[in-house]
Order: C-alpha cells, then structure tokens, then sequence
C-alpha cells in the first residue's frame, strides 16, 4: 500500500491531460472537421475516470503515512473524489442525446474541478506560497534594513518559509518536523530538536544542509530549491547567536550581516610579501640555531624566512635576535613555549609577520593588544590559552587577518557573531566540533 501510495505523484497526472482534452473537444466549434472529434469525447471521459479513480485510490494509500496535514489533506481529497464522480456523471451523460444541453455546463464543471484539485495538490506539495515565491531570496533579503530588523521574522523565517514550508509547514510535515512557527521549530520532529541554541554544529537545521546533494539525508531534498550560500551563513550567525525569535538585529551582528549580504569575497592577500628584501644576517640567523630554533626561507631563491622556536629555552635572547632579522621574518612559529605577556613587545616589533602561531603558551588578555602592531598579519593561532573574547577584541589593527583559531581558549560560540563583526574576512575556528555517526557508517568495538 505504501508503495502505491507514492505512485500517486505520477498517477495523478494522467486524469488532468485527459479530461482536460475532453474539456477542449467540447468547446471546439461546431463545425464538419471538428465533428469526427466530438465522437471521442465520451471514451475520453470513460479513459479520465478510471485515470482519476486510481489517482483517489493512491491518493488514500498516500496520506496513511501522516506526513500532511490532515485539513489541507481532506479538501484536496474531497475535491478529487468529487472531481472522479462529475467525470463518471459526465461520461454517462454523454451517451445521452437527450442530455446535449448540459455537456458545456458539466464540461465547465469538470474544468473547475479540475483547477480545484490540481491547485490544492500543489499546495501540498510545493507549499501555499508556491507561485507568488520570490524568484531571488536573496535579493529580498538584501533590501531589509538590517538597523531596524527583527533577525527570525526579517531575515530567518523568509529563508525557511521559501525553502523548508514545503515539506515542513503547516500543510505537510516531514518526519513529523514544523518550521513554520518558532514553537515548532524548538520542538523539533521524531528524529528529536534540531536546532541547538549557540551551537551550529550540533543543530541539525545546518548539518542536514550542509550534507553533499547526493546523501539521502540532504535538505532540502535535490529536486528541490536548494539554499544559497548567503541563506546558509544568515541561518548559521543567527543559530550562533543564541537562535532568539524576538531579539532585533545586534550591533555586534550588523557587520558579520553586511559581510554576509553583499557576499564580498576578501581580496587576496599574499602568504609572503611582494619582492625580496636583503639576506638577513647569517650571524644573527646561525646564532638562532644555536639557540634551538629552525630557520628556513619560506620558498626558494627568497630571503623572507620561517622561524620556528620549536626547541628554544632561551626565549628572551631569541625574540632579541629575531627583532635583528624582523625584515626577513614572515612567518613564527612560537608555540608551546614560556611566552608571557611581556614577551609580545618584542614580537609586536615584527611587522613583517604574516602567520603567527603562539598557542599554549602563558599570554593573556592584559598583553593581547600590543599585536596591533602586526598590519600584514594574516594567520594567528592563540589555541588554548588563557584568553577571552575581550582581549581579542582589541586586535582592531589586524585588518589583514584571514584565520583566527581559538580552540581551547575562553571564547564560546557565542562569542564568534561579534568577533566576526571585528575580522569580517576571517575564517574564526572555535573547534569543539562533533561528527555525527551515521547508520552507514562502520564501527569497531574492541
């Protein structure tokens, strides 16, 4: 019964291209090469209601699996079998001469049924706002005014009402899921919520569009309109955001949003400077072997370099020798190292840097902001170190900045919105990220 059920998508056709070629035979005029014609219309009618009368039988079969509303469910019911009856009613009367008077009414009748079930069909289907749908999203969203806009009913729900009401609102409901009210949406369908507050990664209203097109599991599914990148990032801020229905747009969201909407890619900037300064000093550079550090240029033929203090003890004569060779220097690798706050005065002093990498170390908020100084910085790992959102807020001169990870550290994902806000061209990695196992996946138990 199931499988005849979902037949009726394909059943359903049949019945509307046949009577509506009966509707048309009727109305051609009454003239000798259009009589031969006319002849047909009653085995037409006969052909369109057995067509219709499988049509209602799988229709029954279909609506038993509970995915649609059970209201929008019976009008459309209710109109197909009235729809299958006028067509049984209209192929008996055609065989009545005594009856030619009412072939246009009921030819009329039938028309309108047919309109009747076929739009309530698509409603089911495609949604209720199926043919008034804005053609581009995003350029709807685009014309909001974000200083005055409430971010779920502004920005949020026109995304799910565009792409998500089909299958999930009021007149069809999916695996028992509703987007179409912020009650509904916390609840979440049989699989359980679907929407973690703060917390992207474990909200399935991301991971499931977020799937490759081809798994079973993608959202919304491939036949389907799918979501477009500037959609996905509103849904993704606003869920990072703590996911509030009633809050307006934030000052701390408002840049993150215009990144987002007018989707500017950043300009490309180069992991090593333009041009090739002078050889650094081989003096200074051996003497920095000596002390553990591995120093290498960064690609052949450039005298630009990368330090790493892997095995340094002696760390305040190497920041020295560094500031000696800050000219060649682009890259550091500081990590895992004794670096406190008053370190970051010498490394400020390296203005050349573009990738910076000091995680676990014992740097804190107080010291943070003396990296300011570092303009062409590209790349700054801080993960775990004792460090909050309010220390990374103050590196307001990094404007160069393409990666920032704070794994480990004191910031949360609720800190990201305003911190994105800040590096509007960063990619912001807070880790904590869980992949989910999936049915297919292969497990081993030792």
């Amino acid at each position: 019964m199931e499988f005849i059920g979902r037949l009726h998508p394909l059943l359903v056709h049949l019945p509307i291209g046949i009577l509506l070629l009966a509707v048309l035979f009727e109305w051609l005029p009454f003239r000798k090469p259009y009589k031969s014609l006319r002849r047909s219309i009653r085995i037409i009618l006969w052909l369109g209601f057995f067509a219709a009368l499988s049509a209602v039988g799988s229709g029954l079969m279909l609506m038993e699996n509970g995915d649609y509303d059970l209201q929008s469910v019976r009008l459309h019911q209710y109109s197909g079998i009235a729809l299958t009856v006028i067509t049984l009613v209209y192929a008996w009367a055609r065989g009545q001469k005594r009856l030619k008077k009412i072939y246009k009414f009921l030819s009329v009748l039938l028309l309108a049924l047919v309109t009747t079930t076929g739009h309530l069909g698509g409603t089911l289907t495609h949604g209720e706002n199926f043919l008034f749908a804005s053609a581009s999203q995003d350029a709807a969203v685009a014309q909001v005014d974000l200083q005055q806009a409430n971010f779920y009913a502004d920005l949020v729900k026109p995304i799910l009402e565009n792409k998500c009401y089909t299958c999930h609102g009021a007149g069809k409901q999916k695996g028992k899921l509703r987007l179409d009210a912020p009650e509904h949406i916390v609840k979440g369908g049989k699989g359980g919520v679907v929407l973690v507050a703060g917390k992207t990664d474990e909200s399935e209203l991301i991971n499931r569009v977020l799937l490759p097109l081809s798994d079973d599991d993608h959202m919304p599914p491939k036949a389907k309109s799918q979501l477009t990148e500037i959609e996905i990032e509103i849904l993704k801020l606003w869920i990072a955001s703590g996911a509030d229905f009633e809050k307006s747009v934030e000052s701390n969201q408002l840049g993150a949003l215009q990144k987002i909407l007018t989707n500017k890619k950043p300009e490309p900037v180069a992991e090593i400077p333009e041009g090739n300064p002078n050889a650094a000093n081989p003096i200074v550079v051996n003497e920095l072997k000596q002390l553990g550090a591995v120093v290498l240029p960064v690609a052949n033929g450039s005298h630009y370099l990368s330090v790493n203090l892997v095995n340094v003890v002696a760390i305040d004569s190497a920041l020295d020798l560094l500031v000696k060779v800050k000219q060649q220097t682009v890259w550091l690798k500081a990590g895992d190292l004794a670096i406190k706050d008053s370190h970051l005065g010498k490394l400020a002093q390296l203005n050349q840097l573009i990738k910076l990498n000091v995680e676990r170390t014992a740097i804190t908020d107080t010291g943070l902001s003396q990296l300011n100084a570092l303009t062409q910085l590209q790349y700054l790992n801080l993960n775990q170190n004792n460090i909050l959102a309010t220390g990374v807020k103050e590196l307001t001169g990094l404007k160069n900045l393409r990666s920032l990870f704070v794994f480990g550290t004191n910031i949360t994902a609720d800190d990201v919105p305003a911190l994105q806000s800040i590096f509007p061209n960063a990619k912001i990695e807070i880790g904590n990220y869980v992949v989910p196992t999936l049915e297919t996946d292969t497990t081993l138990v030792k």
